[in-house]
């Protein structure tokens, strides 16, 4: 036997906090005035959600986007209540209620999101959320007819909603 495991593997990553903090702080400073936001599921893509969100949000970050409402609830105990988490994936049926009790924003990818969480912005008062549009992607968001449909819907069930943003995964960075 060789020594301990790390010698036999085949790659060691280390993760450069601080570096990861500077990369956002500069592309933070380039998108001015919008928001940079980080996108954190799968647990940070490998290097630890809770210890690089914790390093972002020191470096200012205050918007993190999560895939799953475990996520979320997990980034949540551990972010301060000043920082807004988004779930990507948006709220399963019956999960609502844990959304609004762990002050997560979901991002609604289809109608019977976009209804359910109508109806609790009714029981709860105005509630945020964020919006998706599927522009060629084919994995999460309205279809461009649904997204049409959304302006023949009475005004008054959405007029509870706080609409955060409106975004979409693009199919092509061209």
């Amino acid at each position: 036997m060789h020594g301990d495991r790390a010698d036999r593997a085949d790659a060691i990553l280390e993760i450069d906090l601080a570096g990861i903090a500077a990369n956002w702080r500069l592309l933070a400073r380039r998108v001015e005035p919008a928001r940079c936001a980080a996108v954190v599921k799968a647990d940070a893509y490998g290097l630890g959600a809770l210890r690089v969100s914790a390093a972002l949000a020191a470096a200012g970050c205050r918007l993190f986007f999560v895939a799953t409402l475990d996520e979320g609830i997990a980034l949540r105990d551990r972010l301060s209540s000043c920082c807004e988490i988004a779930v990507l994936n948006g709220p399963m049926p019956d999960t609502v209620e844990e959304f609004v009790a762990h002050r997560l924003v979901p991002v609604l990818n289809e109608p019977g999101q976009i209804a359910a969480w109508a109806a609790a912005c009714h029981r709860h008062d105005a509630l945020s959320a964020m919006l998706q549009v599927d522009t060629g992607m084919a994995r999460l968001g309205l279809t461009p007819r649904e997204f049409a449909a959304l302006e023949t819907v009475e005004p008054s069930r959405h007029e509870n909603i706080r609409w955060r943003a409106l975004l979409s995964h693009l199919a092509c960075a061209d």
